[in-house]
């Protein structure tokens, strides 16, 4: 089966290099099933934040055994182009995450491919994300 994850991540604080840090998301399946997520994570950057919401949101969609390909949009651009396979500038903690997740994905054997989402296109996403900050 085919699903598409949408997902977010927020922080308190852009400025600051560790911030209280919310993901939210949305998993569909090609059948029209929708699943929602928005869960408060810890602290960190941005980019981390969006990190996790996409591990949560692959664990999630694995819950299902019939998984075979997965469609993710992300609201990270910087995310999208290392998956791409393009050089981004990022720091050596964020891509320690990014490298373990890559190496994850992998292992997974799905077709899994990213592509940018506008936050501001699915607000529903931003606003899942927004929710887990204030929980």
């Amino acid at each position: 089966m085919k699903y598409s994850l949408y997902v977010t991540g927020k922080c308190n604080d852009t400025r600051n290099f560790q911030s209280n840090i919310g993901i939210g998301g949305v998993i569909l399946n090609n059948n029209g099933n929708e699943v929602s997520f928005s869960k408060k994570v810890g602290r960190g950057t941005c980019t981390e934040a969006h990190i996790y919401g996409l591990v949560h949101g692959i664990s999630e969609i694995l819950k299902y055994s019939d998984a075979e390909k997965i469609d993710v949009y992300v609201s990270n651009m910087n995310i999208v182009n290392y998956f791409k396979g393009n050089d981004i500038e990022i720091n050596s903690r964020t891509e320690i995450l990014l490298s373990n997740f890559m190496n994850l994905i992998k292992t997974l054997r799905l077709d899994i491919n990213f592509d940018y989402l506008e936050v501001n296109e699915y607000n529903y996403v931003r606003n899942l994300a927004e929710e887990a900050l204030i929980q």
